[in-house]
């Protein structure tokens, strides 16, 4: 331990305008009181670019085990490094939680208690700990260069050893008193490090509630605790400890990332006298790389799919992807979801154990879409109607948006086509899509968008005069009011009308003798009519259209 004359100056330097001691945080922010079994969890993100979809993963496995259990779900911005620190990114974090459902209890916008949930916002609270911590002799300043450290690495490089501050080459463990007030006469920046009295060559053991019982080395690297910015905000390794405390957090949950910082935070916790932590470990959300690389973490800077505004711009609904999280989470998840059509996810009892079997969590693209297309697909009519209107308008479609508002009768039955009955249309997994899957009902959409676009698409292989032959063919004896086999009946009649076959064995023997076959000739009528080869039952989209659209469109006057 310092003399109380150096300890004074380094606090004063420290701190100099003031601090929270010990006693007036732990005053500030008492144990709560919990009734049996409820939990305080929280997330912890950095503001340091996009939102992660990983981190929505974490907000709602940890809002799923806070609340199922009656306890508290914090959200807490650690944003003490702020050299990368994005700005706009702690705004991003609070509405992609909103926009997610994620209801945090205490938190930014909400406030609360044990507050504030900004770490940059709380350095006073942090310092006391830190000189606590200097006070006990478990910690020390440190005058090391950038450069000294870069030829410390090297030097550890050369011989093969160990990377990392500790043992001898801890620059400033064992200077004198007199070396640092020699330091601080000459104004030298500094930072404040723990003094470990760990070793790497023994064992620490812990329970992790996913992995079971750890063993791993002792930590023995003297870490820095506060940096040597003005504001004195503390590292991660600080922050975490004191905020994880005085929160009342029950437990831990983060990355698998962080697994080996976890001796550390243990012996940070012991020197300050804490209770120890319960930590969880879990595997992040992994992604099959398509370089060949094999499975690996879903990344910030490789793939699209990290980042949560690629979902929502592309429309697909979040109730989709929070059942695919919760998926992803626990194995049992698909098999209540199908035995409870239209319960709310809120009512799925997330399991810590299931959690823990859950390895490496992979990104399976045709599963989310699943998902997502049976909540779309479930969809009451009138909120379908708004869920595809508000995406138009959020992205800025306004030819669409103008298209569907010209016309609410039409449009109303345009959007039912095909989504009643015991198995309604499910075809459709984002709310983008719909311009494509309803657009070419729309007059001036379907001119500008797939009336050329589609023949070019679909019907490059079939002479123009068989097409406008078809079309005529079949407007002869089409009537809107035929029911659906009175139409079919009148459709074959007019493609063996026209060249072509309507006995499938007959144009598989001799193809050349037929202009195609009813599967043709049906794609013709398709097309022209939609400016799509792949569309919900034709009959049904003419009963919606109309005698008038569907003749216009057929005979080649719709623009």
């Amino acid at each position: 331990m310092y003399s109380v004359e150096l300890f004074d100056r380094l606090q004063q330097l420290l701190a100099p305008n003031g601090y929270k001691t010990r006693a007036e945080s732990e005053h500030l922010y008492p144990r709560r009181h919990l009734q049996n079994g409820a939990e305080v969890m929280r997330v912890p993100p950095s503001p340091t670019g996009f939102v992660h979809i990983g981190t929505i993963y974490a907000g709602l496995v940890n809002e799923r085990i806070a609340h199922q259990s009656g306890g508290v779900f914090i959200l807490r911005i650690e944003d003490t490094d702020k050299k990368r620190e994005v700005a706009g990114s702690s705004e991003m974090m609070v509405d992609a939680f909103k926009q997610f459902g994620l209801v945090y209890d205490e938190g930014p916008v909400v406030g609360g208690d044990y507050g504030p949930y900004f770490q940059s916002q709380r350095a006073d609270i942090y310092l006391g700990y830190a000189l606590d911590l200097l006070q006990k002799g478990r910690a020390y300043p440190c005058f090391a260069t950038s450069e000294e450290l870069a030829t410390l690495s090297k030097d550890q490089q050369a011989k093969k050893l160990r990377p990392g501050y500790y043992g001898d080459f801890a620059l400033w463990r064992d200077k004198s008193e007199q070396d640092i007030h020699d330091a601080l006469d000459q104004d030298l920046p500094f930072v404040l490090r723990l003094k470990s009295t760990g070793s790497h060559s023994k064992r620490l053991t812990f329970h992790d509630i996913f992995k079971g019982k750890m063993e791993v080395p002792e930590n023995d690297l003297d870490v820095p605790l506060l940096k040597s910015d003005a504001d004195r905000l503390p590292t991660y390794h600080l922050a975490h400890v004191v905020d994880d405390y005085l929160m009342g957090t029950t437990k831990v949950f983060r990355s698998d990332e962080w697994l080996p910082s976890t001796a550390l935070h243990i012996e940070i916790a012991q020197a300050l006298d804490l209770p120890a932590f319960t930590y969880g470990h879990f595997a992040p959300i992994s992604i099959i790389d398509t370089n060949g690389g094999g499975k690996r973490k879903l990344s910030k800077r490789k793939d699209n799919e990290a980042d949560v505004q690629f979902w929502l711009q592309a429309g697909y609904p979040v109730e989709g992807i929070k059942a695919y999280l919760l998926g992803l989470a626990n194995s049992s998840f698909e098999d209540w979801y199908r035995a409870h059509p239209g319960a709310a996810l809120a009512d799925f009892p997330l399991s810590i154990d299931k959690l823990a079997a859950s390895r490496a969590p992979l990104l399976d693209m045709q599963k989310l879409e699943d998902y997502c297309k049976d909540y779309i697909a479930q969809l009451p009519q009138e909120e379908f109607e708004k869920r595809v209107l508000d995406y138009a308008k959020t992205q800025n479609l306004q030819a669409f948006v103008d298209a569907v508002e010209a016309d609410s009768a039409y449009s109303g039955t345009v959007f039912a086509i095909e989504r009643s009955g015991d198995k309604p249309r499910k075809d459709m997994f984002r709310f983008d899509q719909a311009v494509d899957h309803y657009g070419y009902f729309f007059d001036d959409l379907y001119a500008k968008d797939f009336a050329t676009q589609g023949r070019i698409e679909h019907l490059s292989d079939i002479d123009k005069v068989i097409i406008n032959k078809s079309a005529q063919a079949f407007m002869a004896t089409f009537d809107i009011h035929d029911e659906q086999p009175q139409w079919f009946d009148k459709l074959r009649a007019a493609a063996d009308a026209t060249g072509f076959a309507i006995d499938n064995k007959a144009y598989k023997s001799q193809p050349e003798n037929y202009s195609g076959n009813v599967a043709d000739f049906a794609r013709i009528i398709r097309v022209l009519v939609t400016g799509k080869n792949r569309t919900p039952d034709l009959w049904a989209i003419m009963q919606v259209m109309g005698d008038q659209r569907v003749r216009s469109r057929l005979s080649g006057t719709h623009s």
